[in-house]
């Protein structure tokens, strides 16, 4: 799931670029997973999508696979302290994911010397947060009829 959602991102995704911004599906699947399988799957899911992102960036291993990590620790934390997967919550923790995803990304981005720009870069992130909040709950539907499909799919 994380490498077709990397495909669609680095391939298609930049094409539905709305306010600058455009949907982060790895992050979206991250939290996707973290909601509806806990924090522990959730990891092992932004170690892998921050790997696979950061090969195909432009710059360093590790900057992605920090924001991922950062971005599943924060909506394990708001996990422990909701009852069940709700729409409102799903979208709020993703838009938040997403802020902090951002900020770890300019923060190590600014670590390395590259120029940033604070005012577009609270632009983007807001955007960004807005779009994904808007695609959280068709991600986790989409895990879910995935996570069903396996159960029916496996030998008895």
């Amino acid at each position: 799931m994380l490498v077709a959602a990397l495909l669609v991102q680095v391939t298609w995704a930049p094409r539905l670029e709305i306010a600058g911004a455009f949907p982060n599906l790895v992050l979206l699947a991250v939290i996707a997973i973290t909601w509806l399988r806990g924090a522990r799957p959730g990891f092992a899911a932004a170690f892998a999508g921050g790997v696979l992102l950061d090969l195909t960036a432009a710059g360093p291993v590790g900057p992605h696979v920090l924001a991922l990590l950062v971005s599943v620790y924060a909506t394990g934390l708001w996990i422990r302290n909701v009852d069940g997967v709700n729409a409102l919550h799903v979208s709020a923790s993703v838009a938040a994911a997403t802020i902090l995803y951002s900020l770890v990304l300019v923060l190590a981005g600014l670590a390395r010397g590259a120029p940033s720009a604070f005012e577009v870069d609270v632009q983007l992130a807001a955007a960004a947060a807005a779009y994904n909040a808007l695609l959280a709950p068709f991600a986790v539907a989409a895990l879910r009829q995935l996570d069903s499909m396996g159960r029916v799919a496996e030998p008895q």
